[in-house]
């Protein structure tokens, strides 16, 4: 079973038999790439900072024009509160699955009557084609 039927590639630095320089190389190349790759994710990150500056101070002047409070004080407000709030709960489910479900209808409240007025519909006289 320790037999191979097919042919392994080789590669040079497999082998051992690399070089100093070789390695070097390879070493600094890889080095490059990872530094490359980094820079790139630095330029994305400050470009959406950037825009987040930007969208601020958009809303922030934009509030002066329209005498509206700028979008940042509308969730910083609702942030606020929601943290006094100490943050939304949801109410206890009822023991029973319909109990819910008729609370979330409505028909736990009592019904009604509705008067509603008589309309009468006219018939459509002419047959689709």
């Amino acid at each position: 079973m320790n037999e191979t039927f097919y042919r392994q590639l080789s590669s040079p630095y497999a082998r051992g038999s690399s070089s100093a320089l070789e390695r070097i190389v390879a070493s600094v190349m890889a080095l490059l790439v990872w530094a490359t790759l980094a820079f790139m994710g630095l330029i994305v990150a400050a470009s959406l900072l950037i825009w987040l500056a930007v969208a601020i101070v958009f809303s922030l002047v934009s509030s002066l024009f329209t005498g509206r409070p700028a979008t940042v004080t509308l969730l910083w407000r609702r942030y606020r509160d929601m943290t006094r709030q100490r943050w939304p709960s949801r109410t206890a489910a009822s023991t029973t699955p319909r109990a819910d479900a008729a609370g979330a209808k409505g028909a736990a409240e009592p019904a009604g009557v509705q008067d509603v007025a008589w309309r009468e519909v006219p018939s459509d006289t002419r047959r689709p084609e």
